[in-house]
């Protein structure tokens, strides 16, 4: 049922807005409603575009008031659930960052993309935990979790995190620190937005400047040569070296390289973060000299600013399906199905199924809450697929329920917070994105900050009360 916000209490609140706000038919309203995956078409009954910690107070109270739920975009690239007849706060124009040299942190502002935060710190040569891209919003990235090519080193972001300022389900304004509010806090460092808004988020930073990483690429009729030297050959990697494997359907755009233009290929890629960057080539070096010469060989030295050539998403908005599962192990059966639904002769109308290893600083511990589930898996699989239609994402869906199910044996159960979008991010997927007695003290905390589950558009943790 369509929400309708009546004209005078739409005007009480712009009146104290330093942002704005956009109702459907308004103008601005299309765009500050569309999220960077163009798939994740979203109807709010109002749009506020933030500016400010009062601008997410008043639109808090606003949709509180009016009984109706609050969902948070900075970019849009992992929309959990669609914000439809609710409340929507933008915070892409809240882009601040300040980096403390000394103190060796940052605090970065809702909006604040990785990329803003690289160019103020490696001025002093340090590096925030950022994900596969650098076009991505760290606050959202950071409440799921937040992991990427350093992650087996230093772990997720939000271990890193050391204070946020929080807007509440009642609108107030709290700081949450593990001296201040620190149960709130350590459910903040991975409950996905379900207790409050960050207004701002102060992290620690790591002396990063140089890396040793990249692609070794080969055509994909070699995936099971390839998957079957990685599976050896990463059981033995130090935490320092992060590495993945994916199948790549490479589309036939001129900007790409033109040996993989049009082509399926099989990448193994990596990123070396330990003191001496020239050691990760001595890592890499039986991988090269095992697989023979690949169609491209990108691994080298690499800047922590241009960390996004190894993963080599796509930054432009596009309309996207995705699935993820956690795997087991890399054995010579789970290694068969994976070639099956993706190598060659597969018929795979996905962009990428990769493959990343876990293990290291991303072991589940007791004094931080995990969201990769249990423990215990050693890899993260994930697929993505083109969605710039409603047939074509029909298609992606089916295709990733089939890799999903021929993986199966594989799966250890367990998901992760940050890779669950749209109808993936179903209770019984979100419930296992924890251990079973950290969702205890996570629904305990939602009951206590948010009984009335005014912040349920995303990877919902609902209050005991709507569970029974």
């Amino acid at each position: 049922m369509e929400t309708v916000i009546q004209g005078s209490t739409l005007e009480t609140l712009r009146a104290g807005l330093r942002g704005t706000a956009h109702a459907p038919g308004e103008e601005g309203y299309e765009e500050a409603s569309r999220a960077w995956n163009l798939a994740a078409y979203q109807q709010p009954a109002l749009v506020v575009v933030a500016k400010g910690a009062a601008d997410m107070m008043a639109a808090v109270r606003f949709a509180r008031e009016g009984g109706l739920g609050v969902g948070v975009m900075a970019t849009g690239h992992g929309v959990g659930a669609a914000c439809d007849g609710g409340v929507l706060i933008n915070t892409s124009n809240m882009r601040g960052v300040r980096v403390d040299p000394v103190a060796r942190t940052a605090r970065v502002e809702a909006g604040a993309l990785w990329t803003d935060l690289i160019h103020e710190s490696q001025v002093h040569g340090l590096a925030g935990l950022l994900g596969s891209t650098s076009y991505v919003g760290i606050v959202g990235y950071t409440m799921g979790g937040g992991f990427g090519w350093l992650g087996r080193k230093y772990g997720f972001n939000a271990a890193s995190m050391t204070e946020a300022d929080l807007v509440t389900a009642d609108g107030e304004l709290v700081r949450v620190s593990a001296e201040g509010h620190p149960e709130l806090f350590w459910g903040l460092g991975g409950g996905g937005g379900n207790f409050g808004i960050v207004t701002s988020l102060k992290f620690d930073l790591y002396p990063i400047g140089t890396l040793y990483g990249g692609n070794l690429i080969y055509p994909v009729e070699k995936a099971k040569e390839v998957l079957d030297a990685y599976a050896r050959w990463s059981a033995e990697l130090p935490d320092e070296m992060s590495t993945g494997v994916a199948f790549l359907n490479v589309p036939p755009l001129p900007a790409l390289p033109e040996p993989l233009r049009g082509k399926s290929v099989i990448t193994l890629r990596g990123c070396y973060c330990g003191e001496s960057p020239g050691d990760g080539e001595e890592l890499v070096r039986p991988m090269r000299e095992e697989l023979g010469e690949p169609i491209m060989d990108t691994f080298g030295m690499v800047p922590y600013a241009a960390m996004d050539s190894i993963s080599m998403d796509p930054v432009d908005p596009m309309g996207a399906r995705q699935h993820s599962e956690m795997l087991s192990d890399l054995s010579p059966e789970a290694i068969e199905a994976l070639v099956d639904v993706a190598g060659a002769g597969s018929g795979s109308p996905l962009i990428m199924l990769e493959i990343r290893q876990l293990g290291g600083a991303l072991e589940r511990t007791a004094d931080r809450l995990s969201t990769m589930g249990k423990g215990g898996s050693k890899f993260i699989m994930n697929g993505v697929g083109p969605a710039f239609t409603p047939e074509m994402a029909e298609g992606v869906v089916a295709y990733l329920a089939r890799v999903t199910e021929a993986t199966r044996p594989f799966q250890t159960g367990d998901t992760y917070v940050n890779f669950m979008e749209l109808g993936g991010a179903s209770a019984e997927r979100v419930k296992a994105a924890y251990a079973p007695e950290d969702l205890e003290r996570l629904v305990a905390l939602k009951d206590r900050y948010d009984p009335q589950n005014v912040f349920r558009f995303n990877r919902n943790i609902a209050p005991s009360k709507a569970e029974r």
